[in-house]
């Protein structure tokens, strides 16, 4: 059996051939001059979202909550408050006899000013130096140019104004800043210290650095000990990675922690 259709006599109801045109459920879905009708299209699926060419999703379908603008979407596609001035934990770096801490891809012209926080870092080897490194290229190379002070440690009991280890500082660019002058760390409770970073995103100005540790020094008859740290690079240029290790060999345990200021 051949069946012939004339395209100028095709009426909505085509009843020997048992095809209706409409959106109901068993119809024939027809375009016109202005396009396909409305229908319910909640069983169209594996659609790609890049083959949107036009318009705006609404803020609805991407999370919800209420957008505003003074709220933004969060990664758990939730519409929230947007954070206020202030520190904003940004990543955590955690040492399981770890070579380095590294922070990449966290950095960014949100925040001018960063803060990492020591906590209860231990060192495999005692009497080494906690260093750190810069990178214009988001840790792939750390080949930037420090130039750093680190005065002397103090310990508990001291008098006077000395201090003990001796000033430290670079004479000539190194590519690492070297935080602190190697004093002897006992294992109860390792390191702790802050160290701010200031203008790292700020193309045309030198990132500089200021921090201050805190530890218990085998050195010193188990006493407390102190000291500062000030460094710069040398690149008046973006800095957008952060690299930590010790000087004598692994990190055993502990954390650092960085945060960005926002202002």
């Amino acid at each position: 059996m051949t069946i012939r259709l004339n395209p100028a006599d095709l009426t909505t109801t085509r009843a020997d051939l048992g095809l209706t045109k409409g959106t109901s459920n068993g119809n024939v879905i027809a375009a016109d001059a202005t396009g396909l009708p409305a229908i319910n299209g909640s069983q169209v699926t594996a659609l790609n979202a890049t083959n949107l060419g036009s318009g705006t999703v609404p803020t609805a379908r991407l999370g919800s909550g209420t957008a505003s603008s003074s709220t933004i979407l969060y990664g758990n596609n939730t519409w929230g408050a947007a954070p206020a001035a202030g520190l904003t934990l940004l990543a955590t770096g955690t040492a399981s006899n770890s070579a380095t801490l590294e922070f990449t891809s966290v950095m960014s012209s949100d925040y001018l000013t960063y803060l990492f926080v020591f906590q209860s870092l231990q060192p495999a080897v005692d009497a080494n130096t906690w260093r750190a490194s810069l990178s214009d290229d988001n840790g792939s190379s750390y080949g930037i140019t420090h130039r750093w002070i680190t005065p002397a440690a103090f310990y508990s009991g001291d008098s006077g104004s000395s201090g003990n280890g001796g000033n430290s500082e670079s004479t000539t660019p190194t590519t690492e800043w070297t935080l602190n002058n190697g004093v002897t760390h006992n294992d109860d409770g390792g390191c702790s210290a802050h160290i701010w970073v200031y203008d790292a995103l700020t193309s045309g100005a030198e990132t500089r650095a200021h921090g201050t540790f805190v530890y218990k020094s085998n050195a010193s008859g188990n006493r407390l000990a102190a000291n500062e740290f000030y460094g710069s690079s040398e690149e008046a240029t973006v800095h957008n990675a952060v690299k930590f290790r010790n000087g004598g060999g692994n990190i055993t345990s502990g954390k650092i922690l960085c945060y960005g200021l926002k202002t």
